[in-house]
């Protein structure tokens, strides 16, 4: 909870490659490690950091357990740093904004939003390493003209 915790949104919001494809724990992992019901704790200061952020302070500490479960349970296979990506997209207005409070609403469908550019992202970068390997491979094997070919079977004869 210290190494992540919401000020290392924006270390992760800037790398989103990293924040997705990076080898971090879900949050089924940590809650495994550390205990039933680490998950919300976990996400209600990254919750409680979005409400600071925004100016609005009327998310009743209700309001900020009950989101932090919704996305507990919606979220258990993402990685804590891909949580950490949402909230820095969000804050940086991707997913829209509140009007003059704190709706949980506005965060449960930006949740569901991010969770659809997040399958985007990772079948991008998933192709990129696909093309990126097919590059290598074919830079550490040359293509070779049919006479190369003749004279290299000849020669293993």
């Amino acid at each position: 909870m210290l190494k992540v915790n919401p000020d290392t949104q924006v270390d992760f919001g800037s790398k989103p490659r990293n924040a997705v494809m990076g080898d971090y724990p879900t949050l089924n992992d940590i809650e495994a490690a550390y205990g039933k019901g680490i998950a919300v704790e976990w996400l209600v200061p990254q919750l409680a950091s979005v409400a600071l952020f925004s100016g609005a302070r009327n998310m009743t500490q209700e309001q900020l357990h009950g989101v932090a479960r919704i996305m507990a349970e919606n979220a258990r296979h993402l990685k804590v740093t891909e949580l950490l990506l949402f909230f820095f997209r969000f804050k940086s207005g991707n997913y829209g904004h509140f009007y003059g409070s704190v709706d949980p609403m506005v965060i449960t469908k930006a949740f569901k939003e991010f969770m659809s550019e997040r399958g985007e992202m990772i079948e991008r970068y998933e192709q990129e390493d696909r093309i990126r390997k097919e590059e290598e491979y074919k830079a550490e094997h040359p293509p070779i003209t049919y006479e190369e070919y003749l004279k290299t079977k000849s020669s293993t004869k």
